[in-house]
């Protein structure tokens, strides 16, 4: 491994581990293996004796360094296993950083640790990939330039100029914006500030911003702003200004299922009788919510509020006219007569 040019500590690592696995490095032997000058490698072994505290011991049959006591270890670099698995776990847990700068910088640290570590402890990433597997879940990509430029403007509290497309009409607009925070809800990351045009404090999804400019003009966040209290009431990341107390049911054969996550913080839980679990949640919106009692099927119930039912109910409608012949798809449905659908012949 070419070392020339690199940070003394690369180097260090370097010579731990040419001690440790016996190579009894002496100058010329380490100055051939890390292309660097003799002087270079002795100034290294003084720092690793003088200010690393190394046991270093000069083995003349040998004609190279050893350490006198074998369990020395750098002190910056004792991390375990476990440890290091750990770290390895973290790098591979964060879809949503793909496309930020955070993702290389990441990787990076992995890469240096593997190197820093003693040989005793060190895991090569590929042993880790046979014991480990992550599948990541859906991502928005992030264009790694707007994603600098907009954690750069919360750290400086600068106003920006947003270009942001909006989904559900398809629209993009000029937004002026105080960026308070950025914050990854789920695997999308949402850029939470002040919109002048609407003004009031919105989320801004990352992966829509087309464009973004920052402005001469700084901004103080508003005294006593809390993000967790702004964020209480939502579900996922769609925040709305109503209070709904959501009830839902879910039959015996998902209840274990549906109990065994937090899926929002006001969450309470009661096992009925009959072996159904009753869910309580206290929300600010109604749309989000919609669309997780939705995936969900027939194995959920809303049983509150009535606009809740209503939107389900009408949901459902437009699902099941998607499935109708063309001719069809505009006739009335009644709601008071025979189901949606038929009931389909039960499976053998």
């Amino acid at each position: 491994m070419k070392l020339a040019g690199r940070p003394v500590l690369c180097r260090l690592v370097q010579l731990d581990r040419m001690i440790r696995t016996g190579a009894y490095p002496n100058a010329r032997s380490a100055a051939r293996e890390l292309e660097v000058s003799v002087r270079t490698v002795k100034r290294d072994f003084d720092l690793l004796r003088d200010s690393w505290g190394a046991p270093l011991e000069f083995s003349r049959p040998h004609n190279g360094y050893y350490y006198r006591d074998k369990d020395f270890a750098l002190p910056l670099l004792r991390l375990s296993e476990g440890e290091l698995l750990a770290f390895y776990l973290s790098a591979h847990l964060l879809p949503a950083l793909r496309g930020t700068p955070y993702e290389r910088a990441l990787q990076h640290a992995f890469d240096k640790l593997t190197l820093a570590l003693p040989a005793e402890v060190s895991v090569l990433p590929e042993r880790l990939a046979e014991s480990v597997a992550i599948v990541p879940a859906a991502v928005t990509p992030q264009d790694a330039k707007i994603f600098d430029t907009l954690c750069r403007a919360v750290g400086e509290r600068r106003r920006v100029d947003l270009d942001y497309w909006t989904a559900s009409r398809d629209t993009r607009s000029r937004r002026l914006v105080d960026p308070y925070r950025l914050v990854l809800i789920g695997e999308t990351w949402y850029l939470i500030g002040y919109c002048y045009t609407r003004q009031r404090v919105l989320e801004f999804a990352g992966g829509r911003v087309r464009g973004v400019r920052p402005t001469p003009q700084t901004f103080a966040p508003p005294e006593g702003f809390d993000l967790q209290k702004y964020l209480a009431c939502s579900f996922r990341a769609w925040r709305g200004e109503g209070h709904y107390r959501v009830v839902l049911r879910f039959p015996p054969a998902v209840a274990g299922r549906a109990a065994e996550k937090i899926w929002h913080a006001s969450q309470t839980t009661e096992l009925e009788a009959s072996g159904s679990l009753r869910m309580t949640l206290e929300l600010s919106d109604l749309q989000e919510v919609m669309r997780w009692v939705l995936s969900w099927g027939a194995e959920c119930e809303v049983l509150e509020p009535a606009e809740l039912r209503t939107m389900v109910t009408e949901e459902l409608e437009r699902i099941w006219r998607n499935y109708l012949p063309r001719r069809d798809r505009g006739r009335k449905v009644r709601r008071d007569s025979q189901p949606l659908m038929a009931p389909s012949e039960p499976r053998l």
